[in-house]
């Protein structure tokens, strides 16, 4: 659908910048535009996939094709369908509000008589369509599964609705470039706005080289030069939506791109009509030329037209291994192994395995006896409306009157009631999660279950706690083994996730003090991830140190120190292997080298602290910790720092 509203709107688009040419002509220039994006990576995988991208795309150039319609035939109706089309797709995708300028300018452009009324009516058409939104609060009051942003509140609506969730991401790439008082900083900051929006077109035309290809690119600027000297409304139209576009997903681009790469095809249409197809002696045929007069006689529009429409199958054949679907094992067999093997009528605290389970509970009805709660629904802002008895009838849930959330120690408590309340009930269980331990330390709570999954026991940190193994962790892995042999997997994204959960194994390991299970899944993402960086001979050496193999921590640390020499997680490891060592001096030197490369990181100064109370330096001890207090920024440093200040 897309596509051919975009071979429509081409046409319309070429009609409006060449009224007195045979619209004949514009065919192929508008076939072989839309056909550059039909075969590029970022739209045809989002083609295939239950997303808001393509569906966006239609809308815009369904827009673009209603406004053109519009000012070719002079018809109100296609004006007040665009803005009925304009408030629809807006319920898809709220980045919609960026073409509103545009759209006013060219409105007032082409307005011609009645201009307040007809756009009073435009307003009217707008709201009817933004009026799908009244569907959210309706839809959540049912308690899905999959609610979104919970928008029956009104909080939840608004702060759903212009994507909150996602605010710090929204022009970050510019936020830094504040002018200062002084003339010099004045200069600063515009030589920085400019360098910024140098890197904005360089990322953009960049991005349009890699997935449109060079010959997009190309067009793109000679479309935009033709456009701006044959129509300046339709010019200063299509560079609004290119420039905000571009601006706000610098960080991001590819999907998020598709409404500039509308664009880029138009544009592309007319430079190619332009070049190869215009002209009055053509007669709907394309002109011949001779080169190399009385050697050869060339057909070097034809032969470039010929070119050109091989870039298209080239697309295809080129793109299609990282757009095939059909090798995406991870979701449907391993997260649904690990979906299936849940105890019965377990709670189930859903990582980023949560999406692919509520697809399997709610679409597939697989595990109907299983309630789950999405882990960052503990992390957001009102956890009380989302977990809700309505929700959540076969839960015991604490009394959310009795419970403050205005951080993130409050929604500990919470969370620690919860799952108290109902472990005599069900068994509690969730997925590997180093972001949820890292913002609630309730690792000593959890012992490995099976695969993936972790299970809920209260006081075993007392003492209590089952002896250790590594039997969950060689299921996982037997499972990641038989993943690697299905045919195609290298071609997939399966990859991220197995990124996130094994380093998941070896925090909690970490956390849990089993450091030989801990080295076991260092091993993994060494030889696995190929993760070898000074990160992860940090994780290394640090393991064996505080398992008390400090001869074998030296030898480790020899080799890391060759890789990575004077680099932050070098000096920061060789300080406390030297305070293990008893090199107290020394110890203090490097750790204080270390704080030096990163003032606000919290364990450095932590450690740091420790080393001058043991040389009895107090004062200046006491002055670390309180640094490190500043830089704390999650429970689990916060309760690091409890310890130190109680042993």
């Amino acid at each position: 659908m897309t596509l051919v509203v975009l071979y429509a709107t081409a046409i319309r688009f070429l009609i409006l910048l060449y009224p007195d040419e045979d619209p004949a002509r514009f065919l192929w220039p508008a076939v072989l535009s839309a056909g550059l994006l039909a075969f590029s990576a970022p739209f045809w995988f989002h083609s295939l996939v239950a997303e808001v991208y393509t569906l966006h795309s239609f809308f815009i150039r369904l827009i673009l094709l209603l406004l053109l319609l519009w000012r070719e035939q002079d018809d109100v109706r296609y004006l007040y369908s665009a803005a009925l089309m304009y408030g629809l797709s807006s319920g898809n995708h709220a980045t919609m509000a960026f073409l509103l300028p545009a759209i006013l300018v060219l409105y007032f452009c082409w307005s011609r008589q009645n201009a307040g009324r007809h756009l009073l009516m435009s307003v009217v058409f707008f709201l009817i369509g933004l009026s799908v939104y009244v569907y959210l609060p309706i839809r959540s009051m049912a308690e899905p599964s999959m609610d979104w942003g919970n928008p029956e509140t009104l909080k939840g609506f608004m702060y759903h609705v212009t994507d909150r969730k996602d605010a710090d991401t929204h022009f970050s790439y510019f936020r830094d470039s504040g002018a200062g008082t002084k003339t010099v900083s004045l200069w600063l900051s515009m030589a920085s706005i400019l360098g910024k929006l140098w890197n904005v077109v360089r990322t953009f035309l960049t991005d349009v080289w890699t997935h449109l290809t060079p010959l997009a690119a190309l067009g793109f600027l000679a479309g935009a030069g033709l456009c701006w000297k044959r129509n300046r409304p339709l010019f200063f139209f299509t560079f609004l939506i290119v420039a905000v576009n571009a601006a706000f997903f610098v960080g991001w681009r590819r999907e998020s791109y598709f409404p500039s790469y509308i664009v880029v095809c138009l544009f592309t249409a007319v430079a190619l009509f332009a070049v190869l197809f215009r002209g009055k002696e053509h007669a709907g045929a394309i002109e011949k030329n001779v080169l190399f007069k009385g050697m050869l006689s060339i057909d070097w529009r034809r032969l470039v037209f010929v070119g050109m429409a091989c870039v298209i199958p080239w697309n295809a054949i080129s793109n299609f291994p990282q757009t095939d679907r059909s090798g995406l094992y991870f979701g449907e067999s391993l997260l649904k192994r690990m979906s299936l093997s849940l105890a019965d009528r377990s709670l189930f605290i859903a990582g980023i395995s949560w999406f692919n389970f509520y697809y399997y509970n709610d679409v597939m009805r697989l595990r109907d006896d299983v309630t789950a709660i999405r882990a960052w629904d503990f992390m957001g802002p009102d956890v009380p409306s989302l977990l809700t008895p309505r929700r959540y009838p076969d839960l015991v849930l604490p009394d959310a009157s009795h419970h403050r959330f205005d951080s993130r120690a409050d929604s500990l408590k919470y969370v620690e009631e919860l799952f108290k309340r109902n472990e005599s009930h069900r068994p509690i269980l969730m997925d590997q999660n180093l972001t949820f331990f890292e913002q609630f330390p309730l690792e000593e709570d959890f012992q490995s279950y099976r695969n993936l999954l972790l299970k809920y026991r209260s006081g075993m940190s007392g003492g209590s706690r089952e002896p250790g193994g590594t039997a969950a962790f060689e299921e996982f892995k037997g499972w990641l083994e038989e993943e690697i042999n299905q045919p195609g997997i290298q071609r997939t994204q399966w990859i991220n996730k197995i990124a996130f959960y094994i380093p998941s194994f070896a925090e909690h390991y970490h956390q849990t003090k089993r450091y030989r299970e801990e080295r076991e899944a260092l091993k993994l993402m060494y030889d696995f991830l190929g993760d070898r960086g000074g990160g992860w001979w940090f994780k290394r050496v640090d393991n064996l140190r505080l398992d008390g193999l400090i001869k074998k921590a030296r030898e480790e640390f020899a080799i890391m120190k060759k890789k990575f020499p004077n680099q932050f997680e070098t000096l920061f490891i060789e300080g406390l292997l030297l305070r293990e060592e008893g090199g107290l001096e020394n110890s203090m030197t490097l750790l204080e080298r270390a704080v030096a490369l990163h003032p606000n990181t919290f364990r450095p100064r932590l450690e740091l602290a420790k080393t001058l109370q043991m040389m009895g330096q107090k004062k200046r001890a006491a002055d670390e910790r309180d640094r490190a207090e500043k830089s704390i920024r999650s429970l689990r440093e916060l309760r690091q720092m409890q310890q130190a200040l109680t042993s």
